[in-house]
């Protein structure tokens, strides 16, 4: 009885030490999702003016941060192409439902009445650096060979002229301003203009090569200057004609230690200058 006593208990106990000493299954590991901290959103590749529909405008891809996605995004690009622009769109942030219309967006020039808007080209250089934006106030120039005293001349035509739009766009873009690579290599300029000045400068623009002149914010005063011409960069001394008469000067000479204007037909007398 004793040793059956002994027996159970011993296989009682080795019973119990199996059990324990086999090893339990570990628990499954856990498997954490996070959603991604950027997202893919959409840009011009450069500003879009107001009205332009959007399915001839360049867009570019861009990654954003998550947290900073505006709640008016557009994720899928190819669900607006039929929309319109609403607004001036910058190159650069997100698209925006905000700055976009399904209805084509009707725009017009702010001309004061009795005014007329005539357009010019212009490129970088001519556009003051893109300086000439709308609201701002220019003067036009006109240069070109005068056939009357052969020489290259450049004409104030038009003067404190207000520009209405550049590129077709009528708005303000102070951002523009502080990067030229905004402002398109060659594009128009829309001026504000008097009916005669309109007629001037659609006739001066098949004469020679139009420019501008950037005026300061407040001034309107009309300048006294009207035109220069090379002959008198080179010589000082030169006038295209004399003030006391009307016969055409082609240049001047020295003689002893007075300056003459030559006539253009070489057979009058020489004009004194000093």
């Amino acid at each position: 009885m004793i040793y059956l006593a002994v027996a159970s208990i011993f296989i009682l106990l080795s019973t119990i030490f199996i059990v324990f000493s086999v090893k339990k299954p570990s628990r499954p590991q856990e498997v954490t999702i996070t959603e991604p901290v950027t997202v893919t959103l959409y840009t011009p590749e450069k500003s879009v003016p107001v009205g332009v529909p959007l399915s001839s405008v360049k867009f570019r891809e861009i990654v954003w941060p998550r947290n900073q996605v505006p709640e008016d995004a557009v994720l899928d690009i190819s669900k607006v192409l039929n929309y319109y622009s609403l607004e001036v769109i910058s190159a650069g942030p997100p698209l925006r439902y905000s700055q976009i219309s399904r209805d084509p967006v009707v725009t017009s020039l702010p001309l004061s009445p009795g005014m007329r808007a005539v357009s010019i080209e212009v490129d970088e250089t001519t556009s003051v650096e893109g300086f000439a934006r709308p609201g701002t106030r220019v003067d036009v120039t006109l240069t070109f060979k005068n056939d009357k005293t052969k020489a290259l001349e450049t004409r104030i035509i038009v003067q404190n002229a207000r520009v209405l739009s550049l590129g077709g766009d009528p708005t303000v873009q102070p951002d523009a301003l502080k990067n030229n690579k905004s402002s398109p290599k060659r594009t128009t300029l829309t001026l504000e203009v008097t009916p005669e000045e309109a007629l001037i400068i659609q006739t001066a623009r098949q004469t020679g090569r139009l420019g501008l002149l950037m005026r300061a914010p407040e001034d309107t005063s009309v300048a006294p200057v009207d035109s220069v011409s090379d002959r008198k960069i080179v010589d000082p001394n030169f006038q295209a004609k004399n003030k006391d008469d009307n016969r055409c000067i082609s240049g001047t000479v020295r003689i002893g230690d007075k300056n003459y204007a030559i006539p253009c037909d070489r057979a009058g007398e020489l004009v004194p200058l000093d």
